[in-house]
């Protein structure tokens, strides 16, 4: 067998270079990292290469770095065995780190969310009151935070929810390579038509007929960029493949239903066929075809917490297509949310019980 001598080992390319120039826009256009700036990457194992160059051209930048590392095992581990008051406790590890950062991005979850099924979903509930409580500095310090799941992109995932790994990832591949500038263009054309106190009537070929107002001053465009007017704004997250624009709801004012062809994701089971009917704001009827008692679950707690519909968002991204874990950037499609929007309305949110979706394609008019 030839041996391989120190100059091969410096030509091969290493893994995290493939990344450097998705790293480079992510660090100098959407959250535009300097000196005297500290960024903290949370990565999986299967992300590593990612983190690597998000740090590289974080230090090209001058920039301080820090990579959280987590696994799938302990992850999984630690929500089957740990009791719910560990699970509800804030780490301090990561309540120190945000104190000293002035960024954050996020690269995904765990793999298999086939593993996720058996867990209780009052482990997720204290999961999610735990990470909220150590999040807190970072939200009162306006820390700029990136979402970036691309961990998520994967065959275990792809099975675990019957999605074309394929189709996905060409979808999410292409949707982050759209140029963000484009993705600020388009939503500040829907900012200029939904600014101020707008009736919307939403349609779709599958029977959706929804009808309600949208509350005035409060809606944001998610285009890819924390810029400064952003911050001022009080928006200091974003998410990467980017392009939704996001508004709050009078919630008394909803009257109609909802068809999904998009699917519902909920603790590693696809739920199919959703239908949700309101009068005058309240959610009177809902069903779905497939898994329906795991959206009956969350929305009996939705609905015991007394939270109407109170956000949508409309996709932007021209590139995106509909098959994908997260639909809310394709083109017109139409997400929706319960409760307080935990940017729009931050100071409103009391509970970690949430529900959001994206229902589909949809043609939506507006009337003053």
């Amino acid at each position: 067998m030839a041996s391989m001598s120190s100059g091969d080992l410096i030509s091969n390319k290493l893994p995290y270079e493939q990344w450097i120039p998705l790293a480079k826009r992510i660090v100098r256009q959407s959250l535009g990292l300097h000196w005297n700036d500290v960024l903290e990457i949370y990565s999986y194992i299967r992300t590593i290469p990612m983190a690597e160059a998000l740090s590289v051209e974080a230090r090209r930048a001058g920039s301080d770095t820090h990579i959280t590392l987590m696994t799938d095992d302990l992850w999984f581990t630690s929500m089957r065995e740990l009791p719910l008051r560990w699970l509800e406790a804030p780490s301090q590890i990561e309540i120190a780190i945000n104190k000293a950062i002035t960024a954050y991005i996020y690269l995904g979850g765990p793999a298999d969310a086939r593993r996720m099924r058996d867990i209780p979903s009052e482990k997720f509930d204290a999961n999610a009151i735990g990470n909220i409580r150590q999040d807190e500095p970072r939200h009162v310090r306006m820390v700029k935070h990136v979402d970036l799941p691309i961990g998520r992109v994967c065959m275990e995932r792809a099975e675990a929810y019957s999605l074309d790994y394929e189709s996905w990832q060409r979808s999410y591949q292409a949707a982050l390579n759209v140029d963000l500038d484009e993705i600020r263009q388009s939503g500040n054309a829907w900012y200029r038509m939904l600014k101020g106190k707008r009736h919307l009537k939403v349609t779709s070929e599958v029977g959706t007929d929804l009808r309600f107002m949208t509350n005035p001053g409060k809606l944001m465009v998610d285009d890819g960029i924390i810029s400064s007017k952003d911050l001022d704004h009080g928006f200091n997250e974003t998410s990467l493949p980017a392009g939704k624009i996001v508004s709050t709801v009078i919630g008394d004012s909803v009257q109609g239903e909802i068809c999904f062809t998009d699917r519902v994701f909920l603790m590693g089971r696809s739920v199919k066929g959703v239908h949700l009917r309101f009068e005058e704001g309240r959610l009177v009827e809902w069903d779905a075809k497939e898994n329906g008692e795991l959206l009956n679950s969350i929305l009996k707690k939705c609905m015991s917490e007394r939270q109407q519909l109170g956000w949508f968002s409309i996709g932007l991204n021209p590139a995106a297509q509909p098959c994908m874990l997260d639909n809310s950037i394709v083109l017109n499609d139409f997400g929706i949310g319960f409760g307080p929007h935990p940017l729009l309305e931050r100071s409103k949110v009391k509970s970690n019980v949430q529900f959001d979706a994206t229902v589909g394609l949809v043609k939506v008019e507006i009337f003053n």
